[in-house]
């Protein structure tokens, strides 16, 4: 895989520089790790804690130690700073420090050479986040998908199909890890067998959203769940603003799959903008609230997203051969034999999918051609894919199985099937 080059802190806060530039470091421990911590447990914009740190030269125990007339030099820093600074109530806790050990939290700065480069470009970035998981150079090939947490069943298939097929290609997604759209990138990623990074409004040890929890552990066997937060971060709406600035910093581009207009994805999309990434939109139904923020953005120049070659073209991605995997040929004329594996490598988005597809479709039987034609990324029930194709319910239902095992079609909750490919 090639790349061409790549094209609401607070107002009291002073500003940074993100061009500033910083020595390697070795990864902090012991009293530099806490004293660490114990910054983050201030929660400081960033702006205000990365003029601090440029002030005692990356060194937290310099700037816990330093005295009140050398913190006032530092510009943006006021009164009701130095308070907080010297509560001894936000030290860092016995709790915070065992479940950081305990579960391999990993805490990256700026001055290290693990911090993602493309987060390092954006104007805001943070000085230094938390995760689970791993982070690896390859994650700088990266989209970032966003939407709605009330997706409907098609957002949600759109979602994550194109992330499979994304994933499948060795480009890393990046998602919120809320309910919807979010958890279908994640998930999707994960089916392709690829990488994703879920990045939260909320301390890594929070539990939420609860339903999500496995999934994470998932996630950090597969990439990274990341935050900006000290342990303990409760999920406070104003959190997520802050977040969404760092999906779309850790990606070269996001794409927005339905977004009401007071949708948070909607701000996904400015930090985007604002960051000199591609912004990205998979146009929706007219008549649904669910997409009128996300096809506002079309109409503002965001570009339309049909297929996955669309995005690697927006992004100017070439992709190059995937690993081998195995999928099966049916026979599907005799439905009693068994299953036989076939190995297969993925060229490129461009050749993959067609060709196997059309494939398949030649193999199926008139019935099963008849049932596919009758589906769409808009699910559809079995009661009525058996009534258009004149099938009892249990005879639609053996075929849609099989249609099921080649790939080509999929099923979702409530007995309702959607096209796959």
């Amino acid at each position: 895989m090639t790349l061409s080059e790549p094209s609401t802190p607070s107002a009291s806060d002073a500003p940074s520089s993100s061009s500033e530039q910083t020595s390697p470091a070795a990864a902090p421990a012991g009293d530099v790790l806490r004293a660490w911590l114990r910054l983050a447990n201030l929660q400081f914009s960033p702006r205000l804690t990365s003029a601090l740190l440029t002030h005692f030269q990356h060194d937290p125990l310099a700037l816990f130690a330093a005295s009140d007339r050398e913190l006032e030099e530092v510009s943006g820093f006021l009164a009701r700073h130095l308070v907080r600074l010297r509560d001894t109530t936000l030290d860092v806790s016995d709790r915070q420090w065992t479940w950081f050990e305990r579960h391999g939290v990993q805490l990256v700065t700026r001055a290290q050479p693990e911090y993602p480069d493309l987060l390092r470009e954006i104007p805001d970035p943070p000085p230094f986040f938390f995760y689970r998981g791993t982070l690896t150079k390859a994650d700088e090939m990266s989209v970032g998908i966003v939407g709605s947490r009330h997706a409907t069943p098609y957002g949600r298939a759109v979602s994550e199909r194109m992330a499979r097929e994304l994933a499948g290609q060795g480009v890393t997604i990046v998602s919120g890890g809320a309910v919807g759209i979010d958890t279908a990138a994640h998930r999707g990623a994960l089916e392709g067998g690829g990488r994703t990074l879920a990045v939260l409004g909320c301390g890594l040890d929070v539990d939420y959203p609860r339903d999500n929890r496995l999934l994470f552990e998932k996630v950090i066997g597969s990439g990274a769940v990341i935050s900006e937060y000290p342990l303990g971060a409760q999920p406070e709406a104003w959190r997520f603003p802050m977040r969404n600035r760092l999906i779309s910093g850790l990606s070269l581009g996001s794409l927005v799959v339905e977004a009401p207009r007071q949708s948070g994805a909607l701000i996904t999309a400015r930090y985007a903008a604002e960051q000199g990434r591609t912004v990205m939109v998979v146009p929706g139904n007219i008549d649904r609230p669910t997409s009128q923020g996300s096809n506002d953005l079309l109409k503002d120049g965001g570009i339309p997203i049909t297929e996955t070659e669309d995005i690697l073209r927006a992004l100017g991605l070439v992709a190059v051969p995937a690993r081998p995997a195995v999928q099966y040929a049916l026979p599907l004329d005799d439905a009693s034999a068994a299953p036989t594996p076939s190995a297969r490598t993925t060229a490129s988005p461009q050749t993959a999918s067609a060709p196997n597809a059309d494939v398949l479709l030649r193999s199926l039987t008139e019935t099963q051609r008849m049932l596919f034609s009758c589906l769409s990324q808009t699910p559809r029930h079995l009661d009525a894919l058996a009534q258009a194709a004149n099938l009892t319910v249990i005879q639609a239902g053996v075929e849609m199985t099989l249609l099921e095992l080649t790939g080509l079609i999929r099923r979702l909750p409530g007995n309702t099937y959607i096209r796959a490919l």
